[in-house]
């Protein structure tokens, strides 16, 4: 079915884990066909309790911060270890128990069978009793903004339930130090990796607080401050051209007024004045944005040659 066996590794973000950890590795697939190899991971994030030790008993590689570090921080740890392993595939599974780990097998098929370089598991949405009416709608509306900036469509963008080929893997460049769910999107479609959704199902859990942000509104603040910045960094040109000609509609209207009403009105001219020279030099940016753009895919096909090099020996 499969052109080769192939080299799993299954790595398990983790900080102060204690409660679910266990659950986690117990669940997690022994054998998978088309896979001689399984190497399961739990990438401590500076845990204070029982984590690493459960961990152990499980007979779980573990690779651990002193100090806590972050999501996309421990992420990017995973990566490199997953290519160092030489893995033919990689898959990030949260350590709160929230997915299913017997969905590995219908999350790495697609990858398995060379359809795709990057799955995401798709929650129902709608079935999870413990999310508020808000935070379905908030779920929701956030994959729909992600869609827009990646021209991607995935069903839910923040899952952390993912797999990535090796191919992938030395395309991901991971900056964003909040989360790299939705940075890791954007940038398979700029390196043109095909990213399938998996319909998944979940654990209920109790509703419990997120270790990533404080509340609804602080994911919402965060999130919004992050797509504007990838937005930015990922489509200069079309940034600045879309609040440049903004600004140049909202100065022209207040040219035409002062034009309207000759007699007095010296500060309307003035604003139009400030309005179309913030519109030029949001222009100009774009110009500058985009070399910019340019620059930085030319360092990230070099630093590609570079990780292949090392880890494809």
């Amino acid at each position: 079915m499969y052109n080769k066996a192939m080299k799993l590794v299954i790595q398990i973000p983790a900080h102060n884990e204690e409660a679910s950890i266990g659950a986690v590795l117990e669940g997690l697939p022994k054998k998978i066909e088309g896979i001689d190899e399984i190497i399961n991971v739990v990438l401590d994030d500076g845990s204070n309790d029982e984590t690493k030790k459960i961990a152990s008993e499980h007979n779980a590689k573990i690779i651990s911060f002193k100090k806590r570090q972050g999501l996309s921080s421990i992420f990017k740890l995973g990566v490199e270890y997953a290519l160092f392993c030489q893995a033919d595939i990689l898959v990030n599974i949260d350590g709160d128990n929230q997915y299913k780990a017997s969905d590995i097998e219908k999350l790495i098929k697609p990858i398995l069978q060379n359809e795709a370089d990057i799955t995401i598991g798709a929650r129902p949405i709608d079935k999870i009793k413990n999310f508020s009416f808000f935070k379905k709608n908030l779920q929701k509306f956030g994959s729909f903004m992600v869609k827009l900036i990646s021209r991607e469509d995935v069903k839910d963008a923040p899952s952390g339930f993912r797999a990535f080929n090796t191919n992938a893997l030395l395309h991901l460049n991971i900056f964003n130090p909040f989360s790299y769910t939705i940075e890791s999107i954007i940038q398979a479609h700029n390196k043109n990796l095909i990213i399938k959704n998996i319909d998944i199902e979940i654990n209920e859990q109790e509703n419990r607080k997120s270790k990533l942000f404080k509340n609804n509104f602080d994911y919402i603040f965060e999130q919004t401050k992050n797509l504007i910045r990838f937005f930015i960094i990922y489509r200069p040109a079309r940034f600045f051209i879309l609040f440049g000609t903004l600004l140049f509609l909202i100065g022209f209207s207040i040219g035409i007024r002062f034009l309207f009403y000759q007699n007095g009105h010296i500060q309307s001219l003035i604003l139009c004045a400030i309005v179309l020279t913030l519109s030029f030099i949001c222009y100009t940016l774009a110009i500058l944005g985009d070399l910019l753009s340019i620059n930085r895919k030319l360092l990230e096909e070099i630093r590609y040659e570079l990780r292949y090099k090392k880890y494809k020996k």
